[in-house]
């Protein structure tokens, strides 16, 4: 039995210190995201296969798909946003009013 809980105790001090070689080698510094160009939440629901989408203040409109973090209040006809945005490549959709994107930050104005 003392050699078993001899092992055990070893196990442990090897998971101990991988553990803290891992914590060690992340890197502390968050990714951090500018979450400053200014949008409109617009409902297209009326159209084919649309929902709410993003209208920028150049026009283009760009259609949600995946959110790094869902945001936390309701969407409203007409809101201002601040977003940062990736556009999603080889993605399409029904809708088809702009490019799909990615929203890594999503505020209210």
């Amino acid at each position: 039995m003392k050699g078993i809980y001899a092992n055990l105790t070893n196990m442990k001090r090897l998971w101990l210190i991988s553990f803290a070689l891992l914590v060690l080698s992340c890197d502390d510094k968050e990714e951090t995201v500018d979450c400053n160009i200014k949008a409109i939440l617009k409902d297209y629901t009326g159209m084919d296969g649309c929902k709410f989408v993003l209208v920028l203040e150049n026009g283009g409109v760009l259609e949600m798909g995946d959110f790094d973090e869902e945001p936390n209040f309701k969407f409203n006809d007409g809101m201002k946003v601040s977003i940062s945005y990736e556009e999603m490549r080889d993605m399409a959709s029904i809708c088809m009013v702009g490019p799909i994107v990615r929203i890594m930050c999503m505020k209210t104005i």
